[in-house]
């Protein structure tokens, strides 16, 4: 009998879903029979009222990105979250039991912390399904931590020992690495992928990207690196924000050497085709331009999660963190003019990278169900 697996995820910020669905396409490659049931708890709850939800996380840490980080790092001070976590049970209780009772899976996985804490409350009442929490980020957040958890999946086997700054010991941890896509476990040359992509191979090129969502001042970041005198290819991703790429695609029509995308399904192929990527620091795009052994410089690190991204990529010697706009483009510029620059963070990139994570969380998490 195939085995099912039901995957929660929310949409605060697009890497919860896309490690799902990275999952999703590991487990099929796997075990073509599996069944999975992939949904979101606060949609499923409040379908009307999701578009406004996200609206507020999306105005809050792009206007107060400050307040969006203190938030964060109280919730970071401790395992408990008691308050927040009963007032998310109330919330999601009734549209998760649904979930569970008509799915009825083998095996729970979550992407986010906010369904996972109210399965450990229904786990704590009498569930018996196993449970994997995914930790998206390269931090381990005091609102994760639940003795109900079965299996933590985190990002590298440092942050193991950010379990122990808790005082917290998991039943079982899975450092194989945040759930990238299988599809990076190709292996193309940066002038193969070139010349797939359509893309000159004479002239560096610098992808710019602003996590799922698009965000940051992607077009004139672009600009600014387009008119550097090495005069690099400019590739611009801007996610889900098709807003912004309707408006850089006219801004930029008459720009040969700028080509601007929206959401697309093969990253994998642009960021081989990369020399350097300018990227705010989103848990699922660095761990798949460390995959790819792609240098990053990275942009608007000022508030929560990011933080702690961005503080593991440096340590790692993969990416380089700016504190200004200016920095981005004189960092940029020693990336495409020193080679043993590029050559020394991409050498770094690959030793972190985990590009088979994908398929070892779905290995993990199909042992792990009865």
């Amino acid at each position: 009998m195939s085995k099912k697996v039901l995957i929660f995820s929310e949409s605060f910020g697009l890497g919860h879903e896309r490690a799902a669905s990275a999952l999703i396409r590991s487990m099929q490659i796997i075990e073509p029979n599996v069944q999975v049931m992939h949904t979101n708890s606060i949609k499923r709850t409040f379908p009307k009222l999701t578009k406004a939800f996200l609206n507020i996380y999306l105005q809050v840490i792009t206007n107060l990105p400050h307040l969006w980080h203190r938030i964060y790092e109280n919730g970071r001070k401790s395992s408990i979250n008691d308050s927040s976590k009963k007032a998310v049970y109330r919330l999601l209780v009734g549209s998760i039991k649904r979930t569970i009772e008509e799915f009825r899976p083998d095996i729970i996985v979550c992407t986010h912390p906010f369904p996972a804490a109210v399965i450990c409350k229904l786990k704590h009442q009498g569930l018996n399904i196993p449970l994997v929490g995914i930790i998206t980020d390269y931090d381990v957040h005091g609102y994760w931590l639940d003795s109900f958890v079965d299996m933590y999946i985190i990002g590298d086997k440092k942050l193991e020992a950010d379990f122990d700054r808790y005082k917290f010991e998991p039943k079982l941890i899975s450092s194989s690495g945040i759930p990238i896509d299988p599809l990076f476990t190709e292996r193309k040359t940066k002038e193969q992928a070139r010349e797939l992509m359509g893309i000159q191979a004479e002239h560096p090129v610098v992808t710019v990207a602003g996590g799922g969502w698009g965000l940051g001042d992607l077009g004139k970041i672009a600009q600014k690196i387009v008119d550097i005198p090495e005069k690099p290819q400019v590739i611009i991703i801007t996610g889900t924000n098709y807003q912004l790429q309707r408006s850089l695609c006219r801004t930029f029509k008459r720009e040969p050497n700028i080509i601007v995308k929206g959401l697309i399904s093969n990253i994998h192929e642009y960021m081989q085709a990369s020399d350097v990527m300018v990227t705010k620091p989103g848990g699922l795009t660095t761990s798949e331009a460390l995959a790819t052994g792609l240098p990053m410089v990275l942009f608007d690190v000022i508030y929560g999660q990011e933080v702690w991204n961005a503080r593991f990529l440096t340590e790692q010697n993969a990416a380089v963190k700016c504190n200004s706009f200016d920095d981005i483009f004189v960092v940029v510029r020693d990336i495409l003019l020193t080679p043993e620059t590029g050559k020394r963070l991409s050498v770094n990139a690959k030793a972190a990278g985990k590009p088979d994570s994908g398929i070892a969380a779905a290995k993990s998490i199909l042992e792990l169900a009865v």
